[in-house]
């Protein structure tokens, strides 16, 4: 059964993307969100981290592209 309805974005597809740092692991990679904790530039926000295998805190080291104001 296919619906022509879609639904909202998930967690990583909204917000603006960010360049960030796991602090279980410490891998830099870019992610999306709107959830975070503090001011943008120097917050933090959980998300997963594929080479830990669970949800982390990851620290924004830069705002690479504002988010999409629809």
């Amino acid at each position: 059964m296919s619906s022509k309805s879609r639904s909202a974005p998930g967690a990583g597809h909204v917000g603006p993307l960010l360049s960030a740092r796991c602090t279980g692991c410490g891998k830099t990679s870019e992610k999306r969100t709107n959830e975070i904790v503090g001011d943008t530039p120097t917050g933090s926000f959980q998300h997963v981290c594929h080479s830990c295998r669970s949800v982390t805190w990851w620290n924004v080291l830069r705002v690479l592209e504002e988010a999409d104001s629809e």
